[in-house]
């Protein structure tokens, strides 16, 4: 599976994707996947209490993971997940 992610996010990854074994069956199985490889994901991602930050999107196959299952959305391999970070700014 081929996590994409944007942004600030890509720095800390390497690149703009990540590709993962085909283990993860759920959201929350790829995000714990990716944290334990890039472990400065973390605090950017989730909060506290585990719980995905309020202003990072994370869509599975083009939808807000907050609108289908959370965290417990299913995945599978063919999957097209992408983690979008908070973004500001702009011209006034």
């Amino acid at each position: 599976m081929q996590v994409r992610v944007y942004a600030t996010l890509r720095p800390l990854v390497g690149g703009r994707s990540v590709d993962l074994d085909d283990g993860c069956a759920t959201a929350g199985d790829v995000i714990k996947e990716l944290i334990g490889r890039f472990p400065a994901l973390s605090d950017r991602l989730l909060d506290p209490h585990g719980a995905v930050r309020p202003y990072v999107a994370i869509m599975v196959d083009g939808r807000d993971i907050r609108h289908v299952g959370g965290l417990q959305t299913a995945v599978g391999p063919d999957s097209e997940l992408d983690i979008f970070p908070p973004v500001a700014g702009g011209k006034r």
